[in-house]
């Protein structure tokens, strides 16, 4: 299959003109070495050869080829030219393979951003398991507090964002896993915990907090207001950007902190730390997958749809 040229040109009065028909003309008069074979390979008549050959001349002012009895050949400029016109066409025909591919959803790349937790501890197994079932794929995964890259996905810079925050109901949005927080110490904070009353304790213990722009926080903070523990009743001794800051702050004793249950399973299981009672149901929030619709390419769409069957996922997702 011949794939047409795209080439724009500017005349003297500054217009665009298009040549996408005759540089394919000028393609077959080079490779046929004939205006009357071109023509009949094309199904045009020969003088609407001869217009097109015509018209690039003019505009190139230069002959392309030489006339004899037995048909044409090129000049050096002609030579230049169908170089030139070769090379655009193997480009061409190279981004036509690979446009289809990203239709069929064979290549592409994945553009997603996500809250830490998910980013951290969910998603990469989950988008190993993708791309190993998409070769053809590339993935780029942007991380950081639920509100950022919910800022970030309002803002046009991402496709698909995973968070731990509820959106708007303006935004398509898909409830996913859950997650549990825990007030999580270093076992030598065990001894704070064994008079008084939880409300009096958690008044006293130094707290590491998220940043109120995390989800994790604000979700903390909701649930001692239910217990009538309000934040500025609270020793925050410390207020990190990340589970993993918080984690290594109460490995170091600077206090307690309420952090994933996604990121302490093997420091619980280990006894490099406690979780700390609370007089209060578990503290629960949703993870929801949030997408601007249509998706393109058809990768995103899939990876989509992949993550609906995730909602679903069994015990060890949720």
């Amino acid at each position: 299959m011949r794939y047409l040229t795209a080439v724009i040109m500017i005349n003297d009065r500054g217009d665009y003109m298009s040549y996408i028909q005759s540089l394919t003309v000028f393609l077959n008069v080079a490779e046929e070495g004939s205006f009357s074979s071109a023509a009949k390979k094309l199904e045009l008549t020969q003088p609407t050869v001869s217009f097109h050959i015509d018209n690039l001349e003019k505009n190139f002012g230069c002959p392309l080829f030489t006339r004899t009895s037995k048909g044409v050949s090129l000049t050096v400029y002609g030579d230049k030219l169908y170089k030139t016109t070769r090379t655009i066409n193997t480009l061409i025909a190279g981004t036509h393979q690979e446009i289809q591919a990203m239709i069929k959803g064979s290549a592409g790349q994945l553009l997603l951003g996500a809250s830490t937790i998910p980013a951290d501890y969910i998603l990469p197994t989950l988008m190993a398991n993708f791309l190993n079932e998409h070769p053809g794929l590339t993935l780029s995964l942007v991380t950081g507090d639920s509100q950022t890259i919910l800022d970030k996905f309002t803002q046009g810079e991402i496709p698909i964002a995973i968070v731990g925050t509820k959106p708007e109901d303006t935004i398509t949005s898909l409830p996913l896993w859950h997650d549990t927080l825990l007030l999580v110490a270093h076992p030598d904070f065990k001894a704070h915990i064994q008079t008084g009353s939880a409300q009096d304790w958690l008044r006293t213990l130094p707290l590491i907090l998220r940043k109120t722009s995390s989800g994790s926080a604000r979700t903390a903070l909701d649930a001692l207001a239910q217990i009538d523990v309000t934040p500025d009743q609270l020793t925050i001794v410390m207020e990190v950007g990340s589970n993993q800051a918080v984690k290594s702050a109460i490995l170091s004793k600077i206090g307690v902190g309420f952090i994933s249950a996604w990121a302490v399973t093997n420091e619980l299981k280990s006894g490099q730390l406690i979780s700390l009672p609370l007089p209060c149901p578990p503290i629960t929030r949703q993870f929801y997958a949030v997408s601007r619709q249509p998706l393109y390419p058809s990768c995103l769409e899939s990876f989509w749809q992949y993550l609906t069957d995730q909602s679903n996922a069994p015990a060890a997702f949720t």
